[in-house]
């Protein structure tokens, strides 16, 4: 009866995960110390322990320190594994970790899947990257399984990382433009991409994204939206009450440049949404929109959505399916690549 009894989620979060990971080591070590060894390269020593959540001060940085997930401790070695499910790895923590272990150390990084891995991370030549599938095969029938990592709902942001990644978004605009799959302000999932200076020294900068502040229960639900927008700064020449000066602000004229240009009689195509834009509840940028109404019409408005806090001010999408991901990168860069040549053009 034990045998068919179904298999369901204990280790429901990281911590969890990684004390239970901890325990199958101490119990069977060989075969991970054999996996960890041919995925680095090297050879380690006799193994003596292995520890939970270890907190290390990063050297050179009075305030800083960081926690080692699992501690793999071996005769004059150390070895830190930073386990993930669904969180972010970020190059800070990778770096903290490097520094706190120090020279006689090494650094792994557990992951759902290589491909969820940053750029970045896999060209890190002084961390190894294994994943969790690779990791629980070296233990005969563990209490932690691949359920407990990959259950439903577990690995939203992991996954939704992997598809945006799988996008090659580089790939879509010219070499000397700046793209990377981050997590927004909030937590969610992007692209984010940036274009060489303009001549003015502005750049266009936004981002293709998980749409809204929280990741919905299932990966059915996720929508996604891009942002097409223009640099701007958090300054009074750029925000002010429109009520006292008939000036336009700079960044209108950019945005005229991409309504002319690219968005004007495509709209529906080109996927754009022509919802109001919001309100900002920031001290110059409560000016955004009034500034847009007055100087772009009623109608046009919707041009000027986006972030008062100097990132950006532009055109954002309508919500798009994941069976829709593909197309809606072509015309975000499509959008981005056509705003940035007339900008080019015109010399502003």
């Amino acid at each position: 009866m034990l045998a068919n009894m179904p298999r369901t989620s204990i280790y429901r979060t990281e911590p969890m995960a990684t004390r239970a990971l901890a325990a199958e080591i101490r119990h069977a070590p060989e075969k991970f110390i054999a996996l960890l060894e041919r995925a680095g390269g090297q050879t380690f020593p006799a193994f003596e322990a292995v520890l939970c959540e270890v907190k290390m001060k990063v050297p050179g940085e009075e305030a800083a320190s960081v926690r080692i997930d699992v501690q793999m401790v071996f005769e004059d070695w150390t070895l830190g594994i930073e386990a993930k499910l669904d969180h972010e790895i970020t190059r800070e923590q990778i770096n903290h970790q490097k520094a706190a272990l120090g020279d006689n150390a090494s650094v792994f990084v557990l992951i759902p899947s290589r491909s969820s891995a940053p750029t970045w991370l896999l060209e890190d030549r002084d961390v190894t990257v294994i994943d969790w599938n690779e990791a629980l095969a070296c233990f005969d029938a563990p209490r932690l399984t691949l359920d407990d990592i990959q259950g439903e709902g577990r690995l939203l942001k992991t996954t939704v990382e992997a598809w945006l990644r799988a996008l090659a978004f580089d790939t879509l605009v010219p070499r000397d433009w700046t793209t990377d799959v981050e997590r927004g302000g909030s937590g969610m999932p992007a692209v984010k991409i940036e274009s060489p200076p303009l001549p003015n020294g502005q750049t266009l900068r936004g981002q293709l994204e998980v749409a809204g502040r929280g990741m919905p229960g299932s990966l059915e639900e996720i929508r996604f939206i891009s942002h097409i927008g223009v640099s701007v700064e958090d300054n009074d020449d750029n925000y002010f009450n429109p009520e006292h000066s008939s000036t336009a602000p700079p960044w209108i004229h950019h945005l005229r440049t991409l309504d002319s240009a690219v968005i004007e009689g495509h709209e529906q195509r080109l996927l754009v949404s022509r919802h109001a834009p919001g309100y900002s509840k920031r001290p110059r940028g409560m000016h955004k929109t009034a500034l847009a109404k007055r100087h772009l019409g009623e109608e046009r408005a919707f041009l000027a959505k986006g972030y008062t806090d100097g990132w950006a001010i532009g055109v954002k999408t309508e919500k798009q399916p994941r069976e829709r991901l593909d197309h809606l990168a072509a015309v975000t860069a499509e959008i981005f690549q056509r705003w940035y040549d007339e900008e080019v053009r015109s010399g502003t």
